[in-house]
């Protein structure tokens, strides 16, 4: 539910007939059940990992501007990441642009390098991993 990447703090949960779930440790599902059966929550770490792609949501705030989600989808070609989906909205009242994007990434390095090279570009306010749920 939290889409954990390789780097993130983990937890586990163990399941009910299904195993253990991984979430990471901030995830709100996990905090509300250790709450209630804090048994249930284990210690877990990443083990090696091979060269995988995760789906991680992201979102970038910006001025809007004409050539903006080019410069975005630029950015992403130039890093090789794959788009699952794409959302822009454009504010007419203070002129920005709202893009949430599911993208398939590594890992934590990347996902950092990816935001960070967005964030140079014209006119963006923010980047950053969508934290829900």
């Amino acid at each position: 539910c939290c889409q954990p990447l390789p780097g993130d703090a983990i937890v586990g949960y163990i399941t009910q007939g299904r195993g253990v779930s991984i979430h990471r440790q901030d995830c709100a599902s996990v905090l509300q059940l250790g709450g209630r059966e804090p048994e249930r929550i284990i210690q877990v770490s990443w083990g090696p990992v091979p060269v995988l792609t995760y789906p991680v949501d992201i979102i970038i705030r910006a001025y809007d501007r004409s050539g903006l989600l080019r410069d975005v989808t630029q950015v992403l070609l130039n890093e090789r990441i794959n788009v699952l989906a794409v959302n822009t909205r454009s504010n007419k009242e203070d002129n920005t642009a709202l893009m949430s994007l599911t993208i398939e990434i590594p890992g934590l390095d990347a996902l950092g390098r990816l935001l960070g090279r967005i964030s140079q570009l014209p006119n963006i306010i923010e980047t950053r991993r969508n934290r829900t749920p």
